[in-house]
Formats: C-alpha cells, sequence, structure tokens
C-alpha cells in the first residue's frame, strides 16, 4: 500500500469524523468522541513498535459508538471489531461510513476495507462474545489489542486481565495525567505518541 496515499488516507478520515463530534445526547449526558487525529498518531506509534500488523492483529473497541476508531483501525490491522450498547449510537456506522467512502473516492484516497465488523451488545456480557464467534469464528482469547474511552475502563480491564491471552494489549483513551493501574497488567507506555491522551497496557511478560 502507497504509505503516502495511506498517510493522507488517515488524514482525511480523522477529520471528517473530528467533525461529526456533535450529535448524540442521552440519558447519561453528552456524548464524547475519540480525537482521531490525535488517535492517529497512536496508530503510527503502534505500527513504529511493531504491535500491530495488518496481516495478523484483532483489533476490539469495547464500545465503538459510531465506529469510527474501526475504520481508522480498519487500514493497520487483520479485523477491526466493535460493540456498541446503543442501538441509535451504532445506527450512525453505516450512513457515515457510506458517505466516507464517496468523500475518500472522489478524492482519491483509499476506501475503508470490508474487515470491519460491529456487534450491538454489552461488552461485559459473556452472551456477547458468544455472538461474535458463532457470526465470525473469533473468541475473546483471540483478540490482540483492546480500545476503550475510559466509560467501565477498570471493569474492561479485569476482564481482559482475567480472560485475554498472554500479552495482549489494552489502550485506554482519556488519561493524560493520573494513570490507573489494574491487577495482571503491566503499563507499557503512559503516553503514547506523546499525544496526552492514550495511555497502553499489557498482559503478561513483555
Amino acid at each position: 500500500m502507497d504509505k503516502l496515499r495511506l498517510s493522507k488516507t488517515v488524514d482525511f478520515i480523522a477529520r471528517y469524523y473530528d467533525n461529526c463530534k456533535v450529535g448524540y445526547v442521552g440519558h447519561e449526558g453528552y456524548r464524547k468522541s475519540t480525537d482521531l487525529i490525535k488517535f492517529a498518531r497512536c496508530i503510527d506509534e503502534l505500527v513504529r513498535l511493531d504491535l500491530i500488523d495488518p496481516k495478523r492483529t484483532i483489533f476490539l473497541d469495547l464500545g465503538c459508538a459510531d465506529g469510527r476508531v474501526n475504520v481508522l483501525m480498519s487500514y493497520f490491522v487483520k479485523l477491526s471489531l466493535g460493540i456498541e450498547i446503543d442501538p441509535e449510537i451504532l445506527a450512525e456506522y453505516n450512513p457515515r461510513k457510506e458517505e466516507l467512502g464517496h468523500k475518500l473516492q472522489r478524492a482519491n484516497l483509499i476506501k475503508p476495507t470490508d474487515n470491519i465488523t460491529l456487534f450491538l451488545g454489552n461488552s461485559l456480557e459473556a452472551t456477547t462474545y458468544e455472538q461474535i464467534e458463532i457470526s465470525i469464528n473469533v473468541r475473546f482469547e483471540e483478540i490482540d489489542i483492546f480500545y476503550t474511552y475510559i466509560t467501565l475502563h477498570d471493569q474492561f480491564g479485569a476482564k481482559i486481565a482475567a480472560k485475554a491471552k498472554p500479552k495482549a494489549l489494552y489502550l485506554v483513551y482519556g488519561f493524560n495525567k493520573i494513570l490507573p493501574r489494574y491487577q495482571g497488567l503491566e503499563l507499557l507506555i503512559p503516553d503514547l505518541a506523546s499525544q496526552g491522551i492514550v495511555t497502553l497496557y499489557g498482559k503478561g511478560e513483555f
């Protein structure tokens, strides 16, 4: 894949979604969104450190909302999976991705691939992962890298520590000074790519 064209594509996608931040306001308040321009720099660092690979890495966003992180990650991993508990938010995924695809085509950039699968469900419930395994034959224990935007980060951390495979990675978005610690996980990089927003943890010895 042409690296310059890929870089331009990633920047285009980040700016597209970052302009879609204003939207759903539900009973839990205003929805927060990942800053994709900053997150794109974190992906660059993961690639540089050889921590993600388009031929083998399985990525899971534990609260994927409209799938924006999944779209960005899809260019760098084998499978880009997401789980969202709110059907109204998840319903934004297809129309936004379709609009983005048209914009990318007109700009002669790279359209998202077909390696993205999003699921409606609760990321803490076993039934959700049973649904994923039945649908695409991927088990929780096969996932290489998990992602969350602060919400329920401690509960997700405990689940990953207990059930993920050795050397699985856990990206937590939203911390920049006081960093949480999770029993069974190692703090690998306090400030990934010096963006002041993403912390990387890992399970087991590194």
